[in-house]
This record gives structure tokens, C-alpha cells and sequence, in this order.
């Protein structure tokens, strides 16, 4: 017999979520779906192609699962046990530890194995075209901050979000009656003006994306000027400037799961990126989030420091 709501929220919370939260899977409301076209009409998506080809599907879980009744939001804390050398070059604090989109695929999984019929629930960690904020707010689990960042009440906005598709029904949670504090700290953080007053990101001037999900040189106007902004000049892999200015963040150190601890490789990487092959580069950083930028990424990161 499939789980209970509470025996699968005890699982979840038991195996390092901060908070879990229950949602009805429905269509996006026009509202949602109208918000994402016009950031996309805008050019706001950059080079992230993708996201325009998979708006549509985005508009309803069920394109992900068909016969889906419930979204599961889980939110798990990355507050890093340690930080970085001031002095070498910045890596974003997520990406200290083992990558998170297979630490919490196999944390969600082997904690859910025996819950549910099989065929019956999916778990979607940035793999799926689902609005994961979204869901999370609908789930009751934290509130949008103008940074674009959910925050989590008694956490703040350094978590990482996974949903769970499933066919099984179970009663919703409450929406999320959270605000943001709308103090401006975010945007004044914000070295390079990418925050837009609808609170998402327009990534052709963010230094996270063009760091991390950039293909080739930068050679869009508004994306070199970004990039020989002193933050510009000191990102490695990605930019925390407007999750860390956020006073939400409670700072807790206890909730990091434990693959999320630093690893060596990634905690004394300065300027020089190990001159090795794209195979001996995927075995030094094997299981960090550091592969998304790719050998060749970095290396165009690590050219523009100073």
C-alpha cells in the first residue's frame, strides 16, 4: 500500500530536506505561464535555447507525468561547513560540494523506494521543464524573494529544489503566506544590474550564467560588460552576490547533507586551470558541479581573472 502524506514527508525530512510541502498538480495559471513568455520575448533566456523550446511544456506536470496528481516540493540546504580563500578567484558556494542533481536524486530515491508503485512518481532535480519555484510556493515550503530565489523560512535562500511527481493524490499543504522583506540588499549586491523588478534575472548580463552556462567567448555587448566588472574579473564558476547579501539566510550550518561538504579539488582551485585532457579534467572534478562549465569554460573563466 502506497505511503501516507506524513510517512513520505517524515522520509524526506528524515533524509536532510529542510522542508517538504504538498501541492495538486494543475495547469500553470495564465498568470505564470504569461511572466515566462515575456522574459523569453525579451531575450532575457540568453543562450538557454531550451528554455524557450520547452516553455510549453512547462505550462502543466502532466507533459512530465502523465495522470500526475500530486507535485512533492523538497527544499535541502547547501550552506557550505567552509569557504573559500578570499584571495583565490570565486566559485559559487553551490558548488563546493558533490553536484546536486545526483546527490538528491539518490537521496529522494532510496529514501522513497518502498513508498510508492513503481511507474507511479518521478523525481526531477533541474531534469524536467517544470517551474520549480513555483511549485515550491504553491507547496506551502517558502516565498519568492526579489532576488529570484525562493527563501525558506528559518533558512533562507541558499537550497537547492527537488521535486516528486506522482499519481497518487494527497491533500495539498497551504500555499506559503511568506514575503520578502524587499530591502533592495539583493539588488544593491548585484554587481552587474542583471535583477529585473519582476524578480527574475536576465541572464545576458549575469555573471553566474555567462560563467557557467555559457557556451564560447563572450561576445554580446551587455555580456563583456558584465564580465570586466570587478565581480567580472573574479568568477571562476558562478556568482553569489545576491543570495549572500540576503538577510533571510540563517547561516545554519547543521543542515548540510554530507555530500555537500567541500571537496579538496574544488576548495584550492585558483587561476590556473590543470592543463590536462577533457577526460583527465572529467576525472579531476568527477562528481562536481564544476563539469557544467566544462574544461573549456573555465579555462575562458580563468583567462578573464585579475
Amino acid at each position: 500500500m502506497p505511503a501516507d502524506k506524513e510517512t513520505l514527508r517524515s522520509r524526506l525530512l528524515e533524509a536532510g530536506a529542510v522542508a517538504v510541502g504538498f501541492a495538486d498538480a494543475a495547469p500553470l495559471p495564465e498568470s505564470e505561464i504569461r511572466s515566462l513568455d515575456d522574459w523569453i520575448a525579451a531575450g532575457c533566456n540568453a543562450g538557454m535555447d531550451w528554455m524557450a523550446r520547452h516553455a510549453a511544456l512547462r505550462a502543466d506536470p502532466a507533459n512530465v507525468l502523465p495522470d500526475v496528481r500530486t507535485v512533492i516540493s523538497c527544499a535541502f540546504s547547501y550552506t557550505p561547513l567552509e569557504v573559500r580563500d578570499p584571495g583565490l578567484p570565486h566559485i559559487s558556494r553551490y558548488a563546493f560540494g558533490e553536484d546536486y542533481h545526483t546527490v538528491l536524486r539518490d537521496v529522494i530515491t532510496e529514501a522513497l523506494a518502498d513508498t510508492m508503485p513503481a511507474g507511479e512518481w518521478r523525481v526531477c532535480v533541474d531534469s524536467a521543464p517544470l517551474s520549480e519555484r513555483y511549485w515550491a510556493t504553491r507547496a506551502g515550503i517558502g516565498f519568492l524573494g526579489d532576488n529570484g530565489a525562493l527563501i525558506v523560512p528559518d533558512v533562507g535562500c541558499e537550497v537547492f529544489l527537488a521535486e516528486i511527481l506522482t499519481t497518487m493524490a494527497y491533500d495539498a499543504d497551504e500555499p506559503s503566506a511568506g514575503e520578502c522583506l524587499h530591502c533592495g540588499a539583493c539588488r544593491t549586491a548585484c554587481p552587474t544590474g542583471a535583477m529585473l523588478p519582476s524578480g527574475r534575472i536576465d541572464c545576458s548580463r549575469c555573471i553566474s550564467y555567462l560563467t557557467i552556462e555559457h557556451r564560447g567567448e563572450w561576445s554580446d555587448p551587455e555580456a563583456i560588460r558584465a564580465m570586466t566588472t570587478p565581480a567580472g574579473h573574479n568568477a571562476l564558476f558562478g556568482c553569489d552576490a545576491c543570495i549572500s547579501a540576503c538577510p533571510l539566510n540563517s547561516g545554519r550550518h547543521d543542515l548540510t547533507l554530507s555530500r555537500f561538504r567541500p571537496l579538496p579539488q574544488v576548495m584550492v582551485l585558483g587561476k590556473e586551470i590543470p592543463d590536462c585532457s577533457n577526460r583527465g579534467f572529467v576525472r579531476l572534478f568527477s562528481g562536481s558541479a564544476l563539469l557544467r562549465a566544462g574544461r573549456q569554460g573555465l579555462m575562458r573563466n580563468a583567462r578573464n581573472l585579475k
